[in-house]
């Protein structure tokens, strides 16, 4: 049965190998229902209820719950009390928690109950508290308990209950314990006390009063409300729930039950958080004021990957409720941390098989990842943009395309955050003229997407490219990179608030031809573009970086493979502002597609290095520097049968797995692929990829747990 107990104030222990100290506990009741004004201190009264004769005088415990940083001390006393009700008042010194605040009452002092209210002050803050007095006339008998305890306002049993009163003010003939109307004993001489077997009475909430009888005038004392209880508490909800797969590793746990607990029947040694079932993790554990929710927060994340055993209670120190009842035995709980958790549902803007595909996913500065990618509905190809809000995806505006009318063909979507928070999002779209496609660019305004201004003509034509590439440099300038259909490698920027772009003169070696698939990276006022190309000198098809549109870093080009061709690359730039390169090549002779990757030394590109002996057929690199001068890579490749996506992280010109690999599908007929991967300030990675099968797919996003 669940009942509210007199609140209590469960302050943190830390759970370790290591001893606690567990203090007092304080109360921290809102004694007059409402808002105080103080936040610095609580206040609370032992008893809030008592008896007096007439001519006579109580103690009363005056008790304050500091916050953190308050140390001052606190005077107390009666506020405007009646008639013949005095108090002296007293003062809590600093740093200390408890008073006795003595109301006495005069001889002519009405006879009957009274509500006096109690008074903590310090400077301008202060708290109330009702104190309720039964003043009895002189000569009368009072009858107090003794047990169950004064100071509570509700006594708990689930089995025999002590039962004792005292007498003051003269002698009584006998007394009487009342359970309701009902009488449980009558006892002619002192000490007043009976044991109360409750086995035989049903659950529930009974009023005790105690009697003393004097020449035929019964005396009655105060109301104690005992609550029989007899079943035991149980968990009623956990967080993570038990079996959940996908917990955080920063993930604070809480069990609420079913009625409240004792404070004191939790400890660092019933209550564990354990990983793998047997290392033991440190956490702060505390109880809320009503007793019925524990929150078990870790001192340090959650191991990765790892399974969470939460055990409260043991077979020798058992978390009982207030009647004593132990928690049911199935209280623990079992949870998975994995490395990767997934950011929301799967991405896709419209229901049924529908294919989302080429995503590219950014970080803003809260962290929150942005992704665009291409989807047709079965009649039009637009571009999506949706944002993760922490919470869910929102989608920024409908579908995006260039031009007007059903059929649209709208692909290969590449997407910035400029220095103001600003999203732009570029693509190409087919023209329907002579498959040629045009590039367009978008920027959301908070609001609804605007237009960018067009692109200048070149030679007198309107541009006609694929696949655009978007960058900003820190004075704000935007540069786009794009090959336009007669396969010419083309540079525009946008400066900062400007109304046009500009082309940047882009020159390239003489002996590149037919360059494609443009990356492009900016470490201050340099950008650097990666490209494959044919160079005719060697015959072959490799990959070239080209710095500040105009000079080609080494020879002109990446070491080429021999025997292989180029296709894909990725590049960033360390913190010398020297491109690291991770490119794509397919064996002429195995047609195995293989990573490898290389780096600009300041004067000579290094001896490319593979990325991978653990899968095949790898493809689709992406590359992310996080601010430790780490580089993460994440790519699509096979292992048992199955295209799945890895990221590695870069050690000494070796390229460490940072987990196995990712599939939000863990079958073969839904390949993994097209990865964009991008890392939060912290330096994890988030990686977003399209996963599917036959006409449709949709994108996932994980992020590295942490």
């Amino acid at each position: 049965m669940s009942r509210l107990p007199c609140a209590l104030l469960f302050t943190a222990l830390t759970l370790s190998t290591a001893c606690i100290n567990v203090p007092e506990v304080e109360p921290d009741p809102t004694p007059d229902g409402g808002t105080q004004p103080s936040t610095k201190f609580t206040l609370s009264l032992s008893p809030s209820e008592d008896s007096v004769i007439q001519g006579g005088s109580r103690a009363i415990q005056v008790s304050i719950v500091r916050a953190e940083s308050f140390l001052d001390s606190v005077s107390v006393a009666l506020e405007q009390p009646q008639s013949g009700v005095t108090a002296q008042p007293t003062t809590i010194p600093s740093g200390e928690s408890t008073a006795t605040l003595t109301v006495q009452v005069s001889a002519n002092t009405a006879a009957g109950d009274t509500t006096l209210t109690v008074r903590a002050t310090s400077g301008n803050e202060f708290r109330t508290a009702p104190l309720k007095l039964a003043v009895a006339r002189a000569g009368d008998l009072i009858v107090r308990w003794t047990a169950p305890v004064p100071g509570d306002s509700d006594a708990y049993t689930n089995g025999a209950l002590q039962l004792e009163a005292t007498i003051e003010g003269g002698a009584a003939e006998a007394v009487e314990f009342r359970r309701d109307t009902e009488l449980l004993a009558r006892i002619t001489a002192p000490p007043y006390t009976h044991t109360w077997n409750t086995q035989s009475a049903p659950e529930g909430e009974y009023q005790l009063t105690a009697r003393a009888i004097r020449g035929g005038t019964t005396f009655t004392s105060l109301e104690r409300t005992v609550v029989v209880d007899r079943t035991p508490p149980v968990v009623a909800t956990r967080a993570p729930a038990s079996s959940d797969s996908q917990v955080s590793a920063r993930a604070s746990l809480e069990a609420t039950f079913s009625e409240p607990v004792r404070f004191s029947s939790i400890s660092q040694d019933n209550v564990e958080v354990l990983a793998h079932g047997n290392t033991r993790l440190g956490a702060i554990v505390s109880l809320s004021s009503d007793g019925t929710r524990l929150t078990i927060t870790p001192t340090a994340p959650l191991p990765v990957p790892s399974t969470v055993l939460v055990k409260l209670g043991t077979s020798t120190h058992p978390i009982l409720d207030l009647a004593g009842n132990v928690l049911h035995s199935a209280s623990e709980w079992v949870f998975t941390v994995p490395v990767w958790l997934p950011v929301g549902s799967a991405l896709s803007a419209h229901a049924g098989a529908t294919p989302s595909e080429n995503a590219v996913l950014k970080m803003d500065a809260d962290d929150r990842p942005t992704v665009a990618w291409s989807e047709s509905d079965g009649t039009s190809k637009n571009i999506h943009v949706a944002r993760w809000d922490g919470t869910t995806w929102q989608h920024l505006g409908s579908g995006l395309s260039g031009l007007a009318g059903l059929g649209t063909d709208a692909e290969n979507p590449d997407l910035h955050i400029d220095a103001a928070g600003r999203v732009v999002v570029a693509w190409d779209e087919a023209t329907g003229t002579e498959d040629r496609r045009r590039p367009f660019l978008k920027r959301w305004t908070s609001s609804t997407w605007e237009d960018l201004p067009a692109l200048p003509r070149f030679d007198g034509f309107e541009i006609t490219a694929r696949t655009p590439k978007l960058a900003t440099t820190p004075n704000g300038a935007l540069f786009l990179y794009l090959v336009d259909s007669s396969n010419r490698l083309l540079g525009l920027t946008l400066a900062k608030d400007a109304v046009e772009w500009t082309y940047t003169n882009t020159t390239l070696p003489w002996d590149h031809f037919n360059p494609s698939q443009p990356a492009i990276s900016v470490h201050g006022e340099n950008v650097f573009v990666s490209y494959n190309t044919y160079l005719d000198s060697l015959e072959r098809r490799g990959v070239a970086v080209l710095m500040n549109h105009q000079t080609a870093l080494g020879s002109g080009l990446v070491p080429a493979l021999p025997n292989h061709v180029a296709s894909t690359s990725a590049i960033v730039t360390d913190q010398a502002g020297n491109p690291i390169v991770a490119w794509n090549t397919t064996d002429n002779a195995t047609q195995e597609k293989e990573l490898y990757f290389s780096q600009w030394t300041g004067t000579a590109w290094r001896t490319p290095v593979p990325v991978t002996a653990t899968s095949s057929s790898n493809d689709s690199p992406s590359l992310a520097l996080g601010t430790n001068h780490q580089a993460v890579l994440a790519w699509s490749g096979i292992v048992n049968s199955e295209r799945v996506i890895h990221i590695a992280r870069l050690q000494d010109d070796t390229w460490d797995l940072l987990s196995p690999p990712l599939s939000a599908n863990a079958t073969p007929t839904t390949p993994s692929l097209k990865p964009s991967l991008a890392l939060d300030a912290m330096n994890h990675p988030t990686v977003a990829w399209q996963e599917g099968a036959g006409s449709g797919a949709d994108i996932y996003v994980y992020r590295y747990n942490h």
